[in-house]
């Protein structure tokens, strides 16, 4: 990958190292001070949202359509992990069965636009959605000719092959390149010229927000700079709560959707749906490969519970175009290991193998907030669909507070969280946990 000198590229977490450059912090702060202080004075705006929350359902009857998506993005070699080849990757993705893919292009790796090229069509056989999420780099942001190039290039081989492209990658987070929101939007103008003149039929979407950031939502949604998204896109990390309904600000990862869709409506910015780029829990106990350190860290089945909770809940609320799950493989935090010589499912594969089996196809009916039955601690999420003629009821049950017994009548079979079908002594009442329990009758 070509780096920045003071932007270097951690292969091990594929992301940007933390900025050790002090100078460089203090030219930021000096550049972006001002940028900085209008995002805060935006939070004055937050009592109308919170206002129009009340008069809004948390959660509507909506098709799951296009909602589970999962990022295939290429890997980048380093020590003590397998590459694996593209046939296997393909493999892994068929099995999966989710047809809605995101794919990362940073700009630092154009000299491999081939490879990347052939991972795209090789993922988009049989009818799958495969969208982009361009990676901005800071040497081009330096350099306005060498930036247009490069983007003239890639629009180039894009065009037909894909609908959407993501906007850049966390511009609230410094080590990422951007300085502030004007760096961000100048970068995304740039693209859309771009877009008009060798692309117009591809679609951006904008906002590219790294966690429920308040100012940093406000001011990518609420401002006055020339051009609109065909799309907002978060980057909705809800990890450092632990689970999917632990409160942040007093929203959950539910709550936090509602809200940042409601920004989104009010904005004269974002004309099309939300998004939901990036999300996962990073895996205790993969060293140099994780993300993070500390309590955020999780175990493989913790992860898988967790995905699935999150995927419901996003299913629930009606408002998103797709959530992608970061990433299939990856060692510190993807639903494949590739740890080593070999490549292993973890739980969270499974879990959301058996997920996008039951419900991609299936329509919204009802959903408990924590509230179903006589217990304040469960949650279901209930689901229809239809083949050949016969209604399928779906019906998944968790629990964010230990095990529960439910009392449900009339199930033809139950299943676990991979998939599994599981047999208990009186159908009818069952103890329900942290992983997702489905019904089905």
């Amino acid at each position: 990958m070509k780096d920045h000198p003071s932007y270097p590229w951690d292969h091990y977490s594929d992301q940007p190292r933390i900025l050790r450059d002090k100078q460089l912090k203090r030219k930021i702060y000096m550049k972006s001070w001002w940028q900085q202080l209008k995002s805060v004075l935006l939070l004055f705006l937050l009592p109308l949202f919170l206002l129009l929350r009340l008069f809004r359902k948390l959660w509507v009857p909506e098709p799951v359509g296009k909602c589970i998506g999962v990022s295939v993005h290429m890997e980048t070699e380093c020590e003590g992990k397998t590459i694996v080849a593209l046939d296997e990757v393909k493999e892994l993705v068929d099995e999966l069965g989710v047809n809605q893919l995101l794919v990362r292009i940073p700009l630092g790796e154009l000299d491999k636009i081939d490879d990347y090229m052939r991972h795209i069509d090789t993922l988009a056989s049989e009818g799958r959605e495969v969208a982009v999420q361009l990676i901005q780099n800071r040497l081009y942001l330096e350099d306005p000719q060498m930036l247009e190039k490069a983007l003239r290039e890639i629009l180039k081989r894009l065009k037909g092959r894909v609908e959407y492209i993501h906007v850049g990658s966390a511009y609230n987070r410094r080590k990422w390149a951007f300085f502030h929101f004007g760096d961000y939007f100048n970068f995304f103008q740039v693209l859309r010229k771009l877009c008009r003149e060798e692309a117009p039929e591809v679609k951006l979407v904008g906002g590219s927000v790294i966690d429920f950031e308040l100012p940093s939502l406000l001011e990518s949604l609420f401002h006055f700079r020339k051009g609109h998204y065909d799309g907002y896109g978060v980057q909705l990390y809800v990890d450092r709560r632990g689970a999917p309904e632990n409160t942040q600000l007093g929203c959950n990862f539910l709550n936090k959707i509602h809200l940042i869709d409601i920004m989104r409506q009010v904005s004269w910015k974002a004309k099309g749906r939300l998004w939901i780029s990036e999300c996962n829990w990073p895996l205790k106990e993969t060293g140099k490969f994780s993300p993070c350190k500390g309590e955020v860290l999780v175990d493989e089945q913790t992860q898988a519970d967790f995905l699935a909770r999150s995927y419901l809940l996003a299913i629930a609320s009606g408002r998103l175009r797709t959530y992608y799950w970061h990433q299939l493989i990856a060692p510190g935090y993807g639903l494949v290991d590739n740890r080593g010589d070999t490549v292993r499912k973890r739980p969270s594969y499974e879990a959301m193998k058996t997920l996008n089996a039951l419900v991609h196809d299936a329509e919204v009916v009802h959903f408990d907030n924590g509230n179903f039955g006589e217990d304040k601690a469960v949650y279901s999420l209930r689901l229809q669909k239809v083949r050949g003629g016969e209604k399928t009821i779906v019906q998944a049950f968790w629990s964010n507070s230990g095990e529960k017994k439910i009392k449900v009548e009339g199930v033809r079979e139950w299943l676990n969280q991979a998939g599994d079908q599981v047999e208990f002594d009186n159908s009818d009442e069952v103890t329900v946990g942290g992983s997702v329990l489905y019904a089905v009758w």
